[in-house]
């Protein structure tokens, strides 16, 4: 007895630190890997423009908000860029932990479950916890803002922390759109959790958040009117992302333009916050915040149907909340169904959006093998991309090719080879599919006209054809080196400047 006393005392003792120690392993990975993931080339090459002067948006484009590429102009390269993420995801973990134990006092085993979930459902490469994406980002503001809106109960400066929480849910939104539903969420829960405050209090309240929120976004939208990109940011950060609701659903049944699917779940979110109000007596604080967060969180996540993973580590924060209620009074063992049946409903979801699945332990295994050095780096390398390799060689061909001021092209969708080679795209896109997204073949090509790059990539990923480029290319350019699918062409002297 005296020895499973010891047991429990030491794991209750030191339960973070075997947390951390397992994060840890899970995450190092994301430090070796080769930098092959597309849109972590883009972040790059945006962030590299922005160093050099470019301004987003104008200069150079995405369609996303400004926040991730800020980051990555801090990082400046592929290792910083990463470690940034790697330390971000641990403070996420601990400003979890802090927000965990507002939630559940004294309660030190839904403390410890809840945060170990987080921990280790984050880090996954399920999720892709190990990708520098906006999700991985964002939900370090979200969570802080509803640590800050949860510890407003018992402490005072009620209107301040309000306006800190939207000021928050604003940067999040500055990473990705879809956090404006977890703003959604502290808003319900405002009113939902303050009834004993007056309803001009609560509305005091509101007023101070959504000035806190609209502020961070109306700063950006001062700063790109200023650099006369306003237009430009308008409608690559918010309105190219409207299509982003149906971008996936194109055949399922519509009514009023959207797709049915997205009506119901509308429908069902309304159903669930209403159901909270009647039932607001007889349901604890704990449980208001998790099925409120995790129900619009979860429609956030699922808005375009896009079958990314990591579009799930949104929902992950109140999900891995709900694991904490096995932990609470046991008079009350109807809370222990509520995360069985969050769980059920996270399972369903990610079975019937098909969502893509990555393994963990062959991708664990992978880099130990690696570490050891029972793999070598090839081996290594072709086991996330078989052109990992021919990556790496083409950057550094265009590298000791090229002066640092020189801009390239590359036509295809491996944006890594510009952040790899430090050189910046000729035209305001980096990948093929956004100039086809985005109908920019004649801006594209009337950029490379006006500014014919030395050398020139064809990466043999994008099988759409670009019949103008292929006649430019035929004219003025020659194969020079080939590595793998990855062809780089030489733009030919002209007579006159023989």
């Amino acid at each position: 007895m005296d020895r499973k006393r010891l047991k429990k005392k030491f794991f209750s003792s030191y339960w973070f630190i075997l947390v951390f120690v397992l994060v840890f392993l899970l995450r190092l990975p994301l430090l070796f890997e080769p930098f092959t993931y597309a849109d972590e080339g883009i972040y790059l090459t945006l962030g590299q423009a922005i160093r050099k002067g470019l301004v987003l948006y104008r200069d150079i484009h995405d369609n996303k908000p400004p926040m991730l590429y800020l980051i990555a102009a801090i990082g400046g390269n592929f290792n910083i860029y990463r470690l940034i993420h790697f330390f971000w995801s641990f403070i996420t973990i601990f400003i979890f932990y802090k927000l965990s134990r507002s939630l559940f006092s004294k309660n030190r085993l839904a403390i410890i479950i809840s945060t170990s979930v987080f921990a280790i459902l984050t880090s996954l490469h399920t999720f892709e916890g190990n990708i520098a994406n906006a999700e991985n980002f964002m939900i370090l503001p979200i969570i802080i803002a509803f640590y800050l809106i949860l510890t407003t109960i018992p402490h005072n400066h009620f209107y301040k922390r309000w306006f800190v929480a939207g000021v928050l849910f604003s940067l999040a939104v500055l990473f990705k759109i879809p956090a404006i539903f977890d703003f959604a969420a502290a808003i319900i829960l405002l009113f939902l959790i303050n009834q004993k405050r007056s309803i001009s209090s609560n509305i005091q309240s509101l007023a101070f958040s959504i000035f806190g929120f609209l502020l961070p976004i109306f700063i950006t939208i001062l700063y790109f009117a200023y650099q006369n990109a306003l237009p430009q940011y308008l409608s690559a950060a918010f309105s190219q992302n409207l299509p982003y609701l149906s971008s996936w659903g194109g055949s399922n049944v519509r009514m009023g333009g959207l797709p049915l699917t997205l009506i119901f779940r509308t429908l069902v979110v309304f159903s669930i916050i209403i159901l909270l109000f009647l039932f607001r007596k007889k349901i604890s604080l704990t449980v208001k915040v998790i099925i409120t967060w995790f129900s619009f969180s979860l429609f956030a996540t699922l808005l375009s149907s896009r079958p990314y993973p990591h579009y799930l580590i949104q929902v992950l924060p109140s999900f891995s909340l709900a694991f904490g209620l096995f932990a609470l009074d046991k008079t009350k063992k109807w809370l222990k169904s509520i995360p069985i049946f969050l769980v059920l409903i996270f399972v369903l979801t990610f079975i019937s959006f098909r969502f893509w699945y990555y393994p963990n332990l062959p991708y664990l295994v992978n880099f130990y093998q690696f570490a050891f050095s029972i793999k070598s780096r090839q081996d290594y390398f072709s086991n996330f991309d078989k052109q990992a390799l021919s990556l790496y060689e083409a950057a550094a061909f265009i590298k000791t090719h090229t002066t640092p001021q020189e801009k390239i092209f590359i036509w295809g969708n491996q944006p890594s080879i510009y952040a790899l080679a430090r050189r910046l795209p000729v035209g305001r896109y980096t990948v093929a599919y956004h100039i086809i997204d985005f109908k920019a073949q004649q801006e594209t090509l009337n950029a490379l006209r006006f500014q014919p790059p030395p050398w020139l990539i064809i990466s043999q990923d994008e099988n759409q054809a670009f019949p103008q480029l292929e006649d430019f290319i035929n004219d003025d350019y020659l194969l020079f080196q080939k590595y793998g699918q990855i062809k780089i062409f030489y733009r030919l002297p002209k007579l006159s400047q023989l």
